[in-house]
């Protein structure tokens, strides 16, 4: 029940617009649908895993923003009863449900940002291998089976995002630390239906990806990725990133770390109901999600997500531990007050935005303008997407010169090359003949359209403080193909928008 109501009150991000991250998951996975293989066809740095959730999404639910959105209402009740079991089986039915309700609470008020992100789907897989561990730990006779369904698992999460793999030594540490009698040969049994599990996923995908003929170019994306992440890993830049996300962070999750330092006391006293290997198990678990977050160097929002679930367990611990002060019947009323307070903040974070334009008082314009992302602005997305509706066959080629990509998927038209966003083309760590390959493409394409950014300064993902518009005067070949073949037609928001000239 508690589950349905926090999906019930969830249910208005259904309308969320969506970001610059979305739009090229979603791209990349209606290519998917359309037989494009990812990499070769649709260049981008991250594993595939997210490319088909997302294509599976558009498959049962249409090509819009709203069946995207519903990936978030579908996934989050499996997170939560996985999180619940866990805090119950680490101190008791209430520490169980405060752990989901936290956690529920905690996840749907991120911004439309940081919501149906990758990282964020990647959190079914981890909280599922979690309970695998604990119950391969906990159960001798199957245990062989939970450890190949934990390696299934740990090899999903992977698929999501190469840091992943910090995430399967914590998974493999929580087994241990709960299994105590490691002695030979049920250690040997498990670990290889756990390797087992890992390489029917890993070898399947690796085998799906070279039936599309996208493994090397699913290599060459994961080599060149490395140095874009080396770019954070200087003091001044690392720091500067550090700062500003542990200070965002603080806004958002201000309640769950406020609690860590209680959870740590009473775990070091031992104290409450927080001791014992699970809760052990648990604290590894934050530890690799937070290793996970700095390995990245960025400090992105949706990089914390990982911590997640186990701040909501450990969160959940200690204000079970402090109800369990109280006489019972005082501590049953102040835990409902508590869940009811929970409800009502998460309630708070989504309903005032959106009542208006659930009501009617507000049209979709309107709505979307209160979306923005430094100079990311929704409605402008939506403007665009409007004019180019009005003026292309769906189905047409398309080119955005920036980081974009929400409006290829939008428009329903297709990227005219494989370079969905900008900066693979202008960062000096990518091999400098893509940026041929790229004008060479668009010479035989020549979409009916290019939209050229402003203002969008991302130095963390270009190597370079100048915008797009910039940066295109330094494209040489690019910037003679615009000027040959296209005019300056309008301009919306940040967009400005060419179209071919006719003949």
């Amino acid at each position: 029940m508690l589950i349905a109501v926090v999906i019930v009150i969830a249910a208005p991000t259904l309308t969320y617009p969506l970001g610059r991250d979305q739009g090229e998951f979603a791209t990349i996975g209606r290519g998917l649908l359309h037989g494009r293989a990812p990499y070769a066809d649709l260049w981008n740095p991250k594993p595939p895993a997210v490319f088909v959730v997302y294509a599976a999404a558009m498959a049962l639910f249409g090509q819009t923003a709203a069946a995207l959105r519903l990936i978030d209402l579908l996934i989050l009740p499996i997170c939560l009863a996985a999180v619940y079991w866990i805090g119950w089986r680490a101190a008791s039915h209430r520490a169980g449900l405060l752990a989901a309700l936290t956690f529920g609470l905690f996840y749907f008020t991120e911004t439309f940002w940081t919501l149906t992100q990758n990282d964020g789907i990647a959190l079914l897989p981890m909280t599922l291998a979690v309970v695998c561990a604990v119950r391969a730990a906990e159960s001798p006779r199957r245990s062989a089976g939970w450890a190949f369904v934990a390696g299934i698992l740990c090899a999903l999460t992977i698929w999501f995002k190469y840091p992943f793999a910090l995430f399967v030594g914590a998974v493999a540490l929580i087994y241990g630390l709960i299994r105590r009698d490691l002695t030979r040969r049920p250690l040997l049994i498990d670990g290889a239906a756990f390797a087992a599990g890992g390489l029917l996923i890993g070898g399947g995908g690796a085998l799906w990806l070279l039936s599309l003929g996208a493994w090397d170019a699913l290599i060459e994306s994961a080599r060149v990725t490395s140095a874009y992440t080396a770019l954070g890993f200087n003091p001044p830049d690392f720091s500067a990133a550090m700062t500003t996300a542990v200070g965002f962070r603080w806004a958002h999750w201000g309640l769950l770390f406020a609690l860590l330092p209680f959870a740590l006391i009473l775990a070091i006293r031992r104290q409450g109901r927080l001791t014992g290997p699970l809760w052990a198990g648990i604290w590894v678990w934050l530890i690799a999600g937070l290793a996970i977050m700095l390995v990245q160097a960025k400090g992105y929002d949706y990089h914390w997500l990982p911590m997640l679930p186990p701040l909501s367990l450990l969160a959940a611990g200690t204000l079970s531990a402090a109800l369990d002060r109280l006489p019972p019947r005082r501590a049953l009323i102040a835990a409902r007050m508590t869940g009811a307070a929970l409800l009502l903040i998460l309630a708070a974070g989504i309903w005032p935005r959106v009542w208006p334009y659930l009501t009617g008082a507000q049209d979709q314009a309107a709505y979307y303008a209160g979306f923005v992302a430094g100079e990311f602005q929704a409605d402008e997305s939506l403007a665009v997407t409007d004019f180019l509706r009005a003026r292309v066959v769906p189905g047409d080629s398309l080119y955005i010169w920036g980081f974009r990509p929400e409006i290829y998927y939008l428009s329903g038209l297709n990227p005219a090359t494989r370079f969905i966003f900008q900066f693979p083309l202008v960062g000096a760590w990518y091999p400098p003949q893509w940026r041929a390959e790229n004008v060479e493409v668009l010479w035989a394409a020549l979409p009916p359209y290019v939209l050229v950014l402003q203002v969008d300064y991302m130095p963390w993902v270009t190597g370079s403080d100048a915008d797009s518009n910039t940066l295109l005067q330094r494209y040489t070949e690019l910037n003679n193909w615009l000027i040959f073949n296209y005019e300056r037609d309008t301009q919306i928001g940040n967009f400005f928008i060419w179209r071919r000239i006719p003949g």
